[in-house]
Parts: structure tokens; sequence; C-alpha cells
């Protein structure tokens, strides 16, 4: 049940989400939404995608897949595969927010929410919260952003005959670079350095190598080097 600390911790949240953090993931969907014009997609379809994928690297599989006729069989594992790091953050996150008094009804709806920037923010500021004030916080924040994406791939849909191809794919690759600013500017553990020097490292290499699995690859690689050296630092301090 809410209380007068949970709402308050909810809007918290949603104030927080508006601005710099809804407005990158805004203008990324706003390309998005453009491209799936391009590609075809209905603005259903391009809706829907978004409510349920929430993820660009995902839709952006999906568009590009279905452009090239690919099957549903192929489309769905590929989809599935660039949001597989959403599970070692929802691992991370869930020991953070959850408190006992929690149903899985509470808990499984806010799991859809978990993206970089909400998982970013929760992480940052849900432990200064109260245990019973990090859920509603996190819901708020992530609730915005995501209310915000599926505005944004709307708009862009409408205004995609205006919009310069090189506009719109500038827009979809804003996203990671934010998150890249925002990993950057929380470093505040050996461990975290050591990942982000990791993929740093890892990714254009094994984009050279292999291109199509560079970014699953250099994630592994990235970060398990990074475990080993953060083992191995620690046991010689």
């Amino acid at each position: 049940m809410a209380t007068p600390l949970s709402a308050a911790a909810f809007r918290a949240g949603a104030r927080e989400a508006f601005g710099v953090p809804s407005a990158v993931l805004g203008a990324g969907y706003i390309g998005f939404g453009a491209l799936a014009l391009e590609s075809g997609f209905s603005i259903w379809l391009a809706l829907l995608s978004t409510a349920t994928i929430w993820a660009l690297p995902g839709q952006l599989v999906l568009v590009e897949l279905h452009t090239i006729g690919a099957a549903v069989l192929a489309i769905v594992p590929a989809v599935m595969l660039t949001s597989a790091r959403f599970l070692p953050m929802t691992m991370a996150l869930m020991p953070v927010i959850r408190d006992r008094h929690h149903t899985r009804y509470q808990l499984y709806p806010a799991v859809h929410l978990v993206a970089m920037t909400g998982w970013a923010a929760a992480m940052k500021r849900c432990p200064e919260l109260p245990l019973p004030q990090r859920l509603p916080y996190f819901v708020g924040f992530a609730l915005v952003n995501w209310l915000t994406c599926l505005a944004c791939t709307i708009f862009g849909y409408w205004v995609s005959g205006s919009l310069p191809p090189l506009i719109k794919l500038g827009l979809v690759f804003l996203n990671p670079v934010y998150f890249i600013l925002i990993l950057s500017g929380d470093v505040r553990h050996r461990l975290m350095i050591l990942a982000l020097a990791g993929g740093a490292l890892a990714g254009p290499l094994i984009h050279l190598w292999t291109p199509p699995w560079s970014v699953l690859l250099g994630g592994f690689v990235g970060g398990t080097m990074a475990y080993l050296a953060h083992r191995l630092i620690r046991r010689h301090v």
C-alpha cells in the first residue's frame, strides 16, 4: 500500500527524471520513430516495440532484421541477445530496492522498467534512501522515462520526413554516449574503473576481429578481465 513517504519518493524520482535523462532518451526515440517509418513499420508496431522491448539496440535489431525479411525465429533470439545485459543489471538492482513487504506483483512490473538510465540513477540514489522508499523512487524515475520514450516514438514517426538521415542516426546514437558519461561520472570504486577500462580496451579490439559479436564479446571479455584484475589487486594489497 502507498504511504505518504512512498508517494513522496515516487514524485521525487519522477521529478529527477524530467530534464536531461528524459531528454536524452527521448531524442534517441525520436530517431527510432523516424527510422521505423522508413523501414515500413506501422506506428502501432513501432509503439509496441517501445512499450515491450524498451531498449534501442534490440529495437534497431528488430527493425533491421524485419527490413531484410528475416524469419521470426531469427528475430526473437537476436533481440533477446541484445537485451541480455538487463539480467545482471536486474540482479544487481533487486537487492538494493527490494523490501520484505514487497510482493512479486509489485516487483515484476518494476523489472520491466529496468533500463540503463533508471538503473544508474537507482544504484546511485537508492542506497541513500530508507528501504521502503527505494522501489517507489525507481518506479517514478523509470516510468517518466518510459512514457517519454513512447511519446517521442510517435513524434519521431510523424516528423520523419523533415529529418535528414544523419540527424536520425545521430539521435539514435546519442544514448550510448550519454550512458558512457553516466557511468564515467559515477566511478567510485576500483572495480567500476577496471570494468570501464576493460570494456574500452576489449570492445574495439574484438570489433576488428568479429564486428557482429563485438558488443557481446567485448562486454564479456572486458568484464572478465576487470574481475580477474580486481581479485589480483586485492590479493596483493
